[in-house]
């Protein structure tokens, strides 16, 4: 006796049929969506319009970096002199260099004299010195309608005294300048394309 009939002896078939249900679709437990691609899904994300590849937190808001950026110009001045010395080119150039890459400011420049002389010759001495400085700020390329200058004297002392060193704190031109910048600190995501 074969051995298959052996078992169908033993063992009564049994029917067996194979049954399939029609296809379902498949509902994930959780929406893992993600709509404005920066790797939050979006039932957690409260800033759903975040900048495209800004570096977000757990909330998925981006952080606006501000930037403070200030240039200030001091020239100092020798007694009754209104020419700028070379030593102080490079402060100009600076101060150009920062107005040229914040074209929206302007600059007053504060000019002022040390307490000898007379009032009204202080005014005017502090006056050429302004003028001096904004001439060298214009020729290193920034627009004159930009630059504007005031003659304060020997009103405005920083030092008080009679000495030399009181007087040559004094005898200078002042600026400053300060400008923000508001920016998005970028960063690599799951969607991030190599380029």
């Amino acid at each position: 006796m074969k051995t298959w009939t052996l078992l169908a002896l033993i063992f009564p078939l049994v029917a067996c049929t194979l049954t399939t249900e029609p296809e379902r679709e498949t509902v994930p437990a959780y929406d893992l969506t993600d709509l404005d691609r920066d790797g939050v899904i979006t039932a957690r994300d409260n800033c759903l319009d975040s900048p495209v590849g800004a570096s977000v937190d757990n909330d998925g808001c981006h952080s606006g970096e501000s930037q403070a950026l200030q240039q200030d110009l001091i020239v100092l001045f020798a007694h009754d002199r209104s020419v700028i010395t070379s030593q102080y080119q490079s402060e100009i150039n600076q101060m150009a260099s920062f107005m040229a890459t914040n074209p929206d400011l302007r600059l007053l420049l504060e000019g002022h004299a040390s307490q000898v002389g007379s009032h009204d010759y202080n005014i005017a001495l502090s006056k050429r010195r302004a003028e001096a400085v904004r001439q060298a700020l214009m020729q290193a390329g920034v627009g004159g309608d930009r630059l504007e200058i005031i003659g304060y004297g020997d009103t405005r002392p920083v030092l008080m005294g009679a000495d030399e060193q009181s007087a040559a704190a004094n005898r200078r031109v002042v600026g400053a300048l300060a400008s923000s910048r508001e920016g998005v600190r970028m960063r690599w995501n799951v969607y991030s394309v190599e380029r």
